[in-house]
């Protein structure tokens, strides 16, 4: 069988969309496994970490680009995360929820994903960009007082830390800006 032009554009198609949401969970969902791994996380006093990343190019308006670099970023969370680690997107951003990984853990997987994007995503899929990559990240203290909410809201503040400062490729702790 023969491929047709308008076929082989549809098959692109559904693979982009395959590929784009591969392996994330839904935002809503994310939030009620965020509530259960903080409760079980207090229950049982194993660590907790959230790391808040956004995926952004050097290039303005291109929506492919755009494009290829939020799939680059949802690939490299897919193949470098553990299978216990629970990733979303949520909007143009991802929250990577990572169970019993404590701060020096979840330090170690975003420096892993830092060298990722700064090495490899300038010549992901033939589109020549440069990725700016703004990482934040949250971990559950020792007294065990913080909710899912404001977990969340400490690993976004430190991803606004990270965006305001221009620190790209380069993880910033919320407990290091306070």
């Amino acid at each position: 069988m023969r491929s047709t032009p308008l076929l082989v554009q549809a098959i692109k198609s559904m693979k982009k969309q395959l590929v784009h949401e591969i392996e994330l969970y839904p935002f809503e969902t994310f939030e009620t496994l965020l509530a259960h791994e903080v409760n079980r996380s207090r229950r049982f006093g194993t660590p907790l970490t959230l790391m808040h990343l956004a995926v952004e190019t050097n290039s303005s308006g291109s929506d492919d680009i755009q494009h290829a670099a939020e799939v680059f970023a949802i690939n490299a969370l897919n193949v470098h995360l553990r299978e216990l680690d629970i990733p979303c997107k949520k909007g143009n951003e991802f929250l990577v929820l990572m169970p019993s990984t404590d701060q020096q853990g979840g330090r170690t997987v975003c420096t892993r994903l830092e060298k990722l994007f700064l090495t490899e995503a300038q010549i992901y899929d033939k589109v020549s960009f440069k990725l700016l990559v703004y990482l934040g990240m949250a971990t559950l203290p020792g007294d065990r007082s913080l909710t899912s909410k404001k977990l969340m809201d400490n690993a976004s503040q430190a991803l606004n830390h990270a965006r305001k400062n221009k620190l790209e490729n380069n993880t910033v702790l919320f407990s290091e800006i306070e």
